[in-house]
């Protein structure tokens, strides 16, 4: 199992990120929850409930699915990587939409923390991360099929432990500073993943709140019903 063999390393930009984002006891935390993913079958289950209990369990789209994933360590990384990026889009859509405004809730993740490095320059510093956030994990996760020179995984054991703590360090962040991205983590239903394919450019789509969308049902003469964006002019 070669994975086990390098289920501790790190490539130096997650080490550099963690260490700008994580305290001192958060980053020993991860490295004991890390070793505990190796360890025997107790070990790995309060390893992985550890994990879980960090970044907690709304909303369900897309941490659902990360859940499901994490089980599956120390074998299968990429996936759990992938679907923080997932919450960590959805919780930057809504600040920048927030914030901003525009086309925010359809943008990629490293264009709203552009937008927000350039529009809010109080918010430099966690657009900086953010941009790093999705160079360094989010991109790679979805998109890059290559692998780091000795490894037969994108991402290690060790590298998804420390998503996990950089993720809720950031949601902390950001769920503090945006009341739209608290809403939509309350709420628990306005995002949908509709297109899992990979390197998809849309995994994470706004739908809208269900009830809202409800009160904006048309329909004609003949009794044909459909939803109308009044944001968009458009039918669906």
């Amino acid at each position: 199992m070669t994975y086990r063999l390098k289920a501790l390393d790190l490539l130096p930009e997650v080490q550099k990120l963690a260490d700008e984002i994580l305290t001192g006891n958060e980053l020993q935390e991860a490295d004991r929850v890390a070793r505990k993913l190796l360890g025997k079958r107790d070990e790995r289950r309060w390893a992985i409930a550890n994990a879980i209990v960090k970044v907690g369990i709304h909303p369900l789209r897309p941490l659902k699915y990360w859940m499901n994933e994490m089980q599956m360590l120390p074998r299968n990384t990429r996936n759990c990587v992938r679907y923080l990026g997932d919450y960590m889009d959805l919780l930057v859509k809504e600040m920048t939409n927030e914030l901003i405004g525009g086309n925010a809730r359809k943008n990629s993740l490293g264009k709203n923390a552009r937008l927000i490095m350039d529009k809010v320059p109080s918010e430099n510093e966690l657009a900086r991360k953010l941009m790093q956030y999705a160079d360094f994990l989010y991109t790679p996760g979805k998109h890059d099929f290559s692998l780091p020179p000795g490894r037969s995984h994108r991402f290690t054991a060790k590298e998804v432990i420390l998503t996990c703590y950089i993720t809720a360090a950031l949601a902390k962040r950001i769920l503090a500073k945006s009341k739209a991205a608290s809403i939509a983590v309350s709420k628990d239903n306005l995002y949908v993943l509709p297109n899992d394919k990979w390197g998809s450019p849309k995994r994470v789509l706004y739908a809208g709140d269900p009830l809202e969308r409800r009160r904006t049902m048309k329909s004609d003469d003949n009794g044909k019903t459909w939803y109308y964006d009044p944001d968009n002019k458009t039918q669906k």
